[in-house]
């Protein structure tokens, strides 16, 4: 399978967000899974009281439905990040839209205090079949969280997609973090961050050995592609010849 993994700055506008996307989506093919950062569509903005109470539920879900629309077209896969409500309360999730099929939702569960302020946490940890393959998706603080990356190993998960939006300089000790989430797995992990200042962490995928096949340039807005043989990972951590 053919990925890219899209660090771009998260904006304020969320037209200016929506366009960032589409720009994006109509340059890939058919088949290819594509990934931006956490809350890349409405903007991520925990830290100002009115966050949330400035968005409008509507214009969200109307830009999903628009990329939702050119991903059919394109026939590619999409993941990406938005506050997005649903039953009266704003969810921080992660979007799965595919060629067929509705869209899906995986809310975060593990709430930082200022996600708290805005957010309810999810209810579960959901198991995603995307184009034949079992994939966990994973927002920003839950990579601490080991916990919740076993369950998903455990159902039969390949590959975590952890949409991030880490972008404080101290956040750079993620990295070996992400490393070690793909070695105990034995899974591939693709990490997506925000790009914007002063962002040290940086976009990531990390392969089921440890090692690093594509890291973003900090503070800067790219698409990074490569393709993966996800049949390659063992079904059983336990099966693996070189532990």
């Amino acid at each position: 399978m053919k990925i890219h993994l899209v660090q771009l700055v998260v904006e304020t506008e969320l037209s200016v967000n929506s366009g960032k996307i589409k720009c994006v989506l109509a340059g890939v093919q058919a088949g290819e899974w594509v990934v931006f950062p956490e809350a890349s569509l409405s903007g991520y903005f925990p830290d100002d009281p009115n966050y949330t109470s400035r968005l409008n539920a509507a214009e969200i879900e109307q830009a999903i439905v628009e990329i939702h629309d050119l991903v059919r077209v394109r026939g590619c896969f999409c993941v990406l990040g938005t506050a997005r409500q649903s039953k009266g309360s704003w969810e921080n999730a992660a979007v799965v839209l595919c060629p067929t099929g509705p869209a899906e939702t995986y809310a975060k569960i593990q709430l930082s205090a200022l996600d708290a302020k805005h957010f309810r946490p999810g209810p579960f940890v959901p198991v995603y079949h995307i184009d034949g393959v079992r994939v966990g998706i994973q927002l920003c603080r839950e990579l601490l969280f080991p916990n919740q990356w076993a369950q998903l190993r455990q159902a039969g998960v390949k590959m975590v997609i952890h949409l991030n939006n880490a972008i404080k300089p101290h956040d750079a000790i993620w990295e070996h973090v992400l490393i070690t989430r793909a070695l105990e797995h034995a899974m591939y992990v693709c990490s997506v961050n925000n790009a914007a200042y002063p962002q040290e962490l940086t976009s990531y995928l990390v392969a089921p050995n440890g090692s690093t096949l594509l890291k973003a340039a900090p503070q800067t807005e790219e698409v990074l592609t490569t393709n993966i043989d996800l049949a390659t990972v063992v079904q059983n951590v336990g099966e693996r010849s070189d532990f």
